[in-house]
């Protein structure tokens, strides 16, 4: 593990790379179940646990510490990091260093999958895949293309997994939740098709990059660890390791 300005990073071994850009205090424990992922898929891991969101209860005592690991700072011509604190900029370095490294262990392709938290829901989603893209009629649509999801709006992001790939993913997540009684979706609450998020940096690659929004029962101190192996078992379904 190498210590870094917004946290920590680790070389892995296979062609996944996990990303914990809200680990500071922002998305609860999700350092904790990205350490355990890393482990058990032997991934490359990043992970923020300096910075905190502007809308975290402790940004106003922490002024020197606020930015949205999140939130990109995209414009037109591209990736403007001068209006960011220079450690968002490390982070991202990092990941795509650690992507490119993967890649060549996957056959030309890494799959790198942020980790986020979210609220428990009505709708009993326990994990919300985010890949640029949602349902709509029973189809996976993109923000692009001759057919885009009519919720996009202005948003520009592609799809950033194969769309058999990301059905997938969420028929082996649904399996092992549903012990929980809960199930994954696809964009329900966060798409991932705005440029200015994680996943979205990614574009132009040949690699997978995927957010999975996690339920706070999913990241229960005691749930940690198994919402790690039933994410883990899912991934390496999709994206079988050699």
């Amino acid at each position: 593990m190498a210590r870094t300005l917004y946290g920590f990073r680790q070389e892995g071994r296979t062609h996944f790379v996990i990303v914990a850009p809200h680990a500071a205090g922002d998305d609860l424990r999700t350092k904790e179940v990205a350490q355990h992922l890393a482990r058990q898929l032997g991934a490359s891991l990043v992970v923020n646990e300096k910075f905190i969101k502007p809308s975290n209860s402790a940004a106003s005592r922490r002024p020197q510490d606020v930015e949205d690991f999140n939130q990109l700072p995209w414009t037109e011509r591209g990736y403007g990091w001068a209006r960011k604190k220079a450690p968002m900029k490390q982070f991202y370095d990092h990941v795509k260093a650690l992507a490119a490294t993967a890649r060549s262990r996957g056959g030309g392709r890494a799959v790198i999958i942020y980790i986020h938290g979210m609220e428990d829901n009505s709708q009993q989603v326990g994990i919300d895949i985010g890949a640029g893209a949602k349902y709509h009629r029973g189809a996976i649509r993109g923000a692009g293309g001759s057919r885009p999801h009519p919720e996009a709006g202005s948003n520009t992001g592609v799809v950033r997994a194969k769309r058999a790939d990301i059905d997938t993913l969420k028929s082996k997540l649904d399996e092992n939740l549903q012990e929980h009684g809960l199930r994954a979706d696809v964009g329900r609450f966060q798409p991932a098709w705005s440029r200015q998020n994680g996943v979205q940096f990614h574009a132009g690659t040949p690699d997978h990059s995927i957010q999975l929004e996690l339920s706070t029962f999913l990241r229960k101190h005691s749930n940690v660890e198994a919402t790690a192996s039933i994410i883990a078992n899912a991934l390496k379904a999709t994206y079988p390791m050699s």
